[in-house]
This record gives structure tokens, sequence and C-alpha cells, in this order.
């Protein structure tokens, strides 16, 4: 599969959300760099990850109108029906919390969750009263997931440590 294409295709419908498609680069980023793809599995995940918010900013609308977008963008890259259908169900899913979810689905769960830590994206959601970080973690699927996430947080929290004792 052409991720490029795929990405081009999905970019300026991802603009329009308020992380844009650098919130996607970053999931994406993450889940090659801390998770093993099984190859046989790759194109299901990447293009899941590319797509998971591709409806709108709101959870409400990525579920609603990302799975149909999801299709449509697929569709014109020539994936067949199954993979399409796959595809479009985690995009209309991603942010439930399954007992048993497919592979991809854990990989961008996961992703998508970590990329909350990073330093682009930490202090929004920081900012939010009564923000719950170790809920976010205690809600990954992996063990490799929750010791990246813990490590993040700890960052995050030091590096906030160091601004305030600079001022």
């Amino acid at each position: 599969m052409d991720y490029e294409k795929l990405f081009t295709l999905a970019k300026p419908i991802l603009e329009k959300n308020d992380l844009g498609a650098a919130h996607t680069s970053r999931v994406l980023a993450i889940a090659r760099k801390n998770f093993s793809i099984p190859t046989e599995l790759e194109d299901l995940t990447v293009a899941a990850i590319i797509l998971h918010d591709i409806g709108g900013a709101s959870i409400k609308d990525q579920y609603e109108k990302g799975p149909g977008i999801a299709a449509l963008i697929l569709q014109q890259m020539n994936c067949d029906k199954s993979f399409t259908n796959h595809v479009s169900t985690i995009v209309g899913t991603h942010h439930d919390h399954p007992d048993n979810p497919s592979v991809p689905f854990r990989i961008l769960y996961d992703s998508d969750k970590i990329v909350m830590f990073s330093s682009q994206e930490f202090t929004g959601y920081n900012s939010r009263p009564g923000f719950d970080w170790n809920k976010i973690v205690d809600l990954l699927y992996s063990e490799n997931a929750k010791t990246l996430a813990r490590q993040m947080l700890l960052k995050r929290q030091n590096e906030k440590k160091k601004r305030l004792a600079e001022r």
C-alpha cells in the first residue's frame, strides 16, 4: 500500500481537526518506533492509524462520519471491501476499550494514548481540570506502552518543574 498517497488523500480532511495531520504523523511514528507491527497486518494497522481521526475533531463525528470517509478514501486507493470494512470499523470504534481487540486496534489505541504524553500534546490535556494521567496509563493494553507513558509523564513533569524553578 502506498502510505504517502493515503496520507495525502486524508491530510486535507485531517487538517480541519484541532491537532491536525501532525497528530496523525505523531501517532504513526509512535506506533512504528514502539510496537512490533506484524508484516501481514502492516497495511491494516497503518491505514487505521492514518485514518483514525478522519471524521472530525469530536469523538461523535469520528464515529459517525469517520468510517464513511475512510471507506471513500480506501476505495480511491483500490482497497478491497474486506480491508475497507476492517479499517472503517476500527476508525468508528477507536476510542472504545474492548477486552480483546485486534492487533491493529491495540497498536492504534496505545499509540493514540501515548501521543497525549508528547511535548506537543501534553499541555493541552494537562490543563483540563481533574485530568487523570494514571487513568490513561491504566487503559493502555501493552506493558511496553504503560512503561513508555510513565516515562513520558515523568519527563513532562520534570520539564514543568524545571521551568517553574527558572522563573
